[in-house]
């Protein structure tokens, strides 16, 4: 097609790779909570879906109940798990203009 730069494309869809890399490396040292029962449990994840920390309250455990703490476990990851992909979702989106690119996002 006359007046059509593939190279233009290509050289510009490059550019946003290597920005959308650069921004889930930064995303890897981000951090976001997952909360379950009044904040008896609160988990920490990156922005990449990594968990790196689980704060468990005293009164969790003083409560006894082993599948009551389970269950709190499984929601505050669950939890911060979600809040990692929607804010990787949201900044990723700012750089391809909300376009969901399939294997970046």
């Amino acid at each position: 097609m006359p007046g059509l730069d593939m190279n233009y494309f290509i050289r510009q869809a490059n550019k946003m790779t290597e920005k959308i890399e650069q921004r889930k490396a930064e995303l890897a040292e981000e951090t976001v909570e997952g909360k379950a029962g009044d904040n008896l449990v609160v988990v920490l994840a990156t922005g990449t879906q990594e968990i790196k920390s689980i704060k468990i309250s005293p009164e969790a455990i003083e409560l006894n109940d082993i599948g009551m703490l389970e269950d709190l476990l499984v929601a505050a990851i669950n939890a911060a798990l979600t809040a990692s992909r929607t804010h990787m979702q949201a900044e990723l989106g700012k750089l391809t203009g909300g376009i969901k690119i399939p294997g970046l996002l």
